[in-house]
């Protein structure tokens, strides 16, 4: 397509070790990334052939990538890191240590790029209410990295349910 990027090596890959261009009967067609205890790890519904990320972050940031894969390698320049995660035999990509965002996500199986869910439990942010104390009124800034499900409640200091301001689908 006049450019590289993951697609193209696990296409390659692919042929080489598996001497089939064809692509296999067990091919994810979704994936489901998790960010958990400074893992970031997928799941999917069939094989993936690969994983490629690039990540915004501070400089206090740091990576270790999986060793139970075919390759796995990152190249860090200021707050930015490109990864890729060829054929990974497990779930872990990579540990880390610090904040990041997610820029870009491409994960291929074998022949095609395909639909990744990403983590809802990083990168949102709610700002401090203000007023605060407020009485009767306040204001409450919700920011998403992308579109979810979302349940915005106002609970009393003993947890008691005082207000549902918004649940649904948000941009």
């Amino acid at each position: 397509d006049g450019g590289y990027n993951v697609l193209d090596i696990v296409v390659l890959a692919n042929c080489v070790l598996a001497n089939n261009c064809g692509g296999r009967v067990d091919d994810a067609s979704h994936s489901k990334l998790m960010i958990d205890d400074g893992i970031v790890s997928i799941e999917a519904d069939g094989f993936i052939g690969g994983v490629q990320m690039t990540l915004s972050h501070g400089s206090d940031f740091s990576i270790e990538m999986t060793n139970n894969s075919l390759f796995a390698d990152y190249l860090t320049s200021e707050n930015e890191t490109r990864l890729l995660v060829i054929n990974p035999n497990g779930n872990n990509l990579f540990a880390f240590s610090g904040d990041f965002h997610i820029q870009d996500i491409i994960v291929a199986n074998t022949q095609y790029q395909i639909s990744v869910d990403l983590p809802i439990s990083r990168g949102f942010a709610i700002i401090d209410a203000y007023p605060n104390p407020f009485n009767p009124l306040t204001n409450i800034i919700l920011t998403l990295p992308y579109s979810a499900e979302v349940k915005v409640e106002i609970h009393d200091i003993l947890g008691k349910l005082v207000q549902s301001l918004a649940s649904g689908y948000m941009e």
